[in-house]
């Protein structure tokens, strides 16, 4: 009889546990912009999700407003389509060797690191698999930037892809 009991309470946990809300996650993004990520849903099927980041040895922050749409596939409906755009500020460090004209010869090197302010706009394309019973969300994302450094050069990087394991909570 308590053995009955037990599968039954099992039963109910796992169903219910299926029937679980998506509305905030946490986790971690592994790609060339690697970090610590959480998302919080303002509506239905759509997201603020923030990134604190690390990038050519300096951090960032990011903060983007994303869509989600249910992919339709036949055979599984936990496969969500996300797109959207954001910005970022942090900083980066750059390495540099210069010469120096302390010689004659001009071969005396000298090398400098040096950490720049950083800003940009990101916009994000993805999809997301939702296992809510785990709960889990598991994703694959491309985020290209533009970046401003040092308000004295820009950069885009396109293929900014990495992917991110999240917990549901």
């Amino acid at each position: 009889m308590h053995k009955l009991f037990t599968l039954i309470f099992l039963l109910i946990a796992y169903a219910s546990a299926g029937q679980q809300l998506y509305e905030k996650s946490s986790g971690i993004r592994l790609g060339h912009t690697s970090g610590l990520t959480f998302k919080k849903f303002v509506t239905e099927d759509e997201a603020v999700e923030l990134i604190l980041s690390g990038r050519n040895e300096g951090m960032q922050f990011t903060a983007q407003y994303l869509f989600h749409e249910p992919m339709e596939f036949s055979f599984n409906d936990r496969f969500y389509l996300h797109y959207g755009i954001g910005g970022h500020v942090g900083y980066e460090k750059f390495d540099d060797i210069s010469k120096t004209l302390s010689n004659a010869a001009g071969d005396e090197f000298i090398y400098e690191s040096k950490s720049f302010f950083a800003m940009g706009v990101d916009a994000s394309l993805g999809i997301e698999y939702r296992w809510l019973e785990v709960p889990a969300t598991f994703g694959f994302d491309i985020k290209p930037y533009f970046n401003f450094i040092g308000m004295r050069h820009t950069k885009a990087k396109f293929w900014d892809a990495a992917i991110s394991f999240k917990y549901v909570f």
